[in-house]
Formats: C-alpha cells, structure tokens, sequence
C-alpha cells in the first residue's frame, strides 16, 4: 500500500534541534542518517507529492520532481560565508525551473525546531524580477492593492527589503510602499508544532495555497508577460 503523509512527529523537531548542535559533525549525522530520513526527509517528501497537484494547477511550470522540490540537508558552502555542513531547518519550494530558491518567486513550505511557516516570494533581491512586478503595479495598480488587502492574504504579513530613500516619489502613495520593494514575500508562521503533527495538516497548507493563489496568478503573470 502506497506511503500517505501522517504529519511530522517530536522526533522531526528533535532531529532538527540536535542538528543545530551538531552543524559541522559528520560522524554524527552518519550516525544519525536513518533518523534523518525517517522523521524529516520521508515525511517531508509523502507531504510534497500530496501537494504536487495542486502546484501543478496554481502554476503548470512549476518543476514539480521530489528530487528538487524537497531540500536537501547537506548544505552547499560554496559561495556561502557559513560554512557549516548541515541544515537545522527543511522546506518544500516549488518554483520555475533554473531559477534560484531565494531569489525566484516561489511558493513554500518550511520547518525549523521551533516553528513552521508557508508562504509565496523571494528572499533575496533580484533586480530583474522586482522591474517586471513594478511595471504590472504601475499598469494595474487597483488590481494589485485590492489583491494585496485581501481577505485571503490577511494571515501572511509582507516581507522584503526596501530602498531607503522614496525612488517613485510621482506615484499613487497607496503602490509607493511596493514599489520601493528590493524584494517581496507574503509568510505565514506558527509555533503551534502540534498542528504539523496531524494527517490533516496538509489541509491547511491547500487552503493557504488557495488564498496564495490570486497573488501569484498576478506576480507571474506579471513577470512573464513583460519577459515575453
């Protein structure tokens, strides 16, 4: 009988703390690899395939192979100042293939040893997007603000970096906020670790992926049209 997502567990949260303790010890984590895929990777994956049709609904060019979607706990130090070796925190991220976890817009979901969260966007700056969501802010920006004030989006609370000083001082003040975004995300997050420990969990995450929904169909349309 195939495997079906039971939620996470304490073990999961477990794992997660002690890794923080143990980020550049690789004796332990071989030690500790079957926990690994037990509590965290195993879970974490059955919750994504779950979620993959709806992905694919929300946007069919999201890059929906498990392989990529699901994060890996071995950490890439490459260009990275921290250097330490392993994750104390997983996620699921579907977004566009070739395109980078932080600074493609996305939407996720995200587990740490004190909380978990969901949300669509990008944490990092990325210039050429931020142009293409201001141009469509610019052309429809009653559409964009009425998106943005939804009811669907009230429990997620805007995030990003912004510029310091007013760069579209000629704009409606209402879009200017927005607009002076180096980076935009709309997260959602909770320490009620018991929730992600039910069958039902994934439930919650569909219904915020339907009030995700709206503002996405907007911000990739937006970034696809001006590409094309």
């Amino acid at each position: 009988m195939k495997k079906r997502f039971e939620g996470f567990s304490p073990e999961t949260y477990d794992f997660l703390m002690e890794v923080r303790f143990h980020r550049d010890d690789r004796a332990w984590f071989e030690e500790n690899r079957k926990r690994y895929y037990a509590c965290v990777k195993e879970p974490l994956t059955l919750l994504a395939e779950e979620l993959v049709p709806t992905m694919a609904d929300i946007d069919p060019e999201f890059n929906l192979r498990l392989t990529t979607v699901v994060s890996r706990i071995r950490r890439d130090t490459r260009f990275s100042r921290d250097k330490s070796l392993y994750r104390d925190h997983a996620w699921i991220c579907f977004r566009h293939l070739n395109t980078a976890v932080s600074e493609g817009f996305c939407i996720y979901f995200e587990i740490t040893p004190e909380s978990y969260g969901y949300g669509m966007g990008m944490y990092a700056p990325n210039t050429d997007v931020m142009k293409r969501i201001r141009g469509a802010v610019k052309a429809r920006p009653d559409e964009f603000l009425a998106l943005a004030g939804s009811k669907g989006l009230e429990r997620f609370t805007l995030e990003g970096t912004s510029y310091v000083r007013d760069r579209f001082p000629n704009e409606r003040a209402e879009i200017r906020p927005y607009l002076n975004m180096k980076s935009m995300s709309w997260c959602f997050s909770s320490e009620r670790l018991k929730d992600t420990m039910m069958p039902g969990f994934k439930d919650e995450l569909l219904d915020a992926a339907a009030d995700m929904r709206p503002m996405y169909t907007f911000i990739n349309g937006a970034i696809k049209t001006v590409q094309e």
